[in-house]
């Protein structure tokens, strides 16, 4: 679907209509309301001024409009609703790899539906596609054809390197972004996570690192004979004895632990995270994280 340099301008029409029509239901259905709970605005803004009830904060007091009038009134104070959503999108070469679909096309996926979320809560949304270079940047901005751009850029976008960098991506955003917003950075599972770069990022922004992985990468095929892997990011090959029990326990033990780092990593520095697999069911795991979080 994604990633074909032989698509033409109607398959990719085509596309973009079919992801406004899956992602559009999702939110419609149920989706957008756990986005809106599980995301507050970062102030309060002035709405009324009226008359005091018993019960009310007397902190609340307008002094002045209480002494105009000789009796007693308060402020009364709005959230500010409209919040910035940034969507950092990995688009370097590994996250072609995937056994029911590609982590690229999951991360395509999941921006639309974080989009589409943001337009339905009247919210702004901006992309940062990455590699290890900046390929693509969607200044903030709302409303449907704004939405429809983004998910456009995600199906069409070819970038021009396939390395991964994501300190450098995160170093642009902290230059770049003038205000707080949630920030997703959606990315391969096996790509490094820059502990300084994120902690600035933090500072100032409501941060979720989303993981998307693929099980075959957790579970060697059984196979004869020898298998060949490749690295899509520097075209390195490593060759596996599919006949030796102790080779495909070593792999599998240190792909699951190059996970599980990332996972304590996240956990010991208190990073908000999502781990995402292309053989599930995603739309469930980022609603648990959205349903968490609220609570």
């Amino acid at each position: 679907m994604f990633r074909d340099s032989t698509i033409t301008t109607k398959d990719i029409l085509k596309s973009v209509r079919q992801i406004e029509i899956k992602t559009s239901r999702i939110v419609n259905s149920y989706f957008a309301g756990q986005y809106h709970s599980a995301f507050k605005g970062h102030g309060i803004e002035f709405d009324e001024v009226r008359k005091y009830n018993i019960g009310d904060d007397v902190r609340a007091m307008d002094w002045k409009v209480s002494a105009r009038y000789n009796e007693p009134f308060i402020k009364r104070f709005k959230e500010e609703r409209e919040l910035n959503v940034v969507i950092l999108a990995d688009f370097s070469a590994s996250t072609d790899f995937g056994l029911t679909k590609t982590k690229h096309n999951l991360i395509v996926e999941l921006s639309a539906l974080l989009s589409f979320s943001a337009l339905k809560n009247n919210d702004k949304v901006g992309l940062l596609i990455f590699t290890d270079t900046i390929e693509k940047l969607i200044p903030l901005n709302k409303g449907k054809n704004h939405v429809l751009r983004i998910i456009r850029e995600l199906i069409e976008f070819e970038p021009k390197s396939a390395e991964t960098n994501i300190a450098n991506a995160l170093e642009y955003f902290n230059k770049i972004q003038k205000r707080d917003s949630i920030t997703f950075l959606i990315t391969d599972a096996c790509s490094d996570l820059p502990k300084k770069q994120i902690d600035i990022t933090r500072k100032r922004n409501d941060f979720v690192v989303c993981l998307v992985n693929d099980r075959l990468e957790y579970e060697m095929p059984h196979l004869l004979g020898t298998l060949v892997l490749s690295d899509l990011e520097n075209d390195e090959y490593v060759y596996f004895d599919m006949g030796n029990k102790n080779v495909r326990e070593a792999y599998i033990n240190e792909q699951s632990k190059m996970l599980e780092d990332k996972l304590q990593f996240l956990k010991r520095n208190s990073i908000e995270n999502i781990v995402l697999d292309t053989s599930s069911n995603y739309i469930n795991d980022v609603m648990k994280f959205f349903i968490k979080r609220r609570r």
